[in-house]
């Protein structure tokens, strides 16, 4: 039980971990507010349990096509688009406010849930890694642990991620955090490139 808890745990740390939008996000947000931070990291897990019940009830198998990949590739382009756009447009107006104003701005906490949620549910690689997993539990006898293990690190990660950013934030200058949106606005940009790019021509 313990080996397949150990398993899933680093295959949550294996997805999590690398920097891709939705660390890009969290990141972003926890310089401004840690409950934001934290409220995209969970909208991107509630995406995540909402495709395993779908592959619990067999309809993920359903959803994996070409023509359902290429439609969330296109939805996942356009919000990525609109994320990197409404990072730039904001931060480019906070400049005109003094660093105490910057602090007190702050973003609905359901619009942010909405955000994770809506990242990871435009991703069509999402549903491929799900796929995957269902393979992995497949041959594993505690699949249930293995399960267990997976969310635990991918909760610990993004919990981790934005308390750690949150708490140096002081650190941060108005100038800095303005500089890493912008970075952050264009790195969120290739993914959205990318992501187009692997659907449609990757093949």
């Amino acid at each position: 039980m313990f080996e397949a808890f150990a398993q899933g745990a680093l295959l949550g740390f294996g997805v999590a971990v690398p920097f891709g939008p939705l660390n890009i996000l969290i990141l972003t947000y926890a310089l401004k507010s840690l409950k934001n931070s934290l409220a995209v990291g969970f909208g991107a897990m509630s995406a995540d349990i909402l495709y395993l019940v779908l592959l619990l009830f067999g309809l993920l198998t359903f959803l994996d096509n070409g023509i359902f990949k290429q439609i969330l590739a296109i939805g996942g382009f356009v919000f990525l688009t609109y994320m990197a756009l409404m990072m730039l447009r904001a931060k480019t107006k906070d400049l005109n406010l003094n660093e105490k104003d910057v602090k007190t701005i702050q973003e609905n906490v359901f619009k942010s849930f909405i955000k994770g949620f809506s990242l990871n549910l435009l991703n069509p690689f999402v549903i491929a890694f799900w796929l995957s997993v269902s393979l992995l539990f497949s041959h594993n006898d505690y699949h249930e642990f293995m399960l267990l293990g997976l969310f635990v690190a991918i909760l610990l990660w993004v919990c981790s991620l934005g308390f750690l950013v949150a708490k140096f934030s002081k650190f941060f200058s108005h100038k800095v955090i303005f500089y890493i949106n912008v970075i952050s606005a264009f790195i969120i940009e290739y993914f959205a490139l990318s992501l187009l790019y692997k659907v449609f021509v990757s093949l």
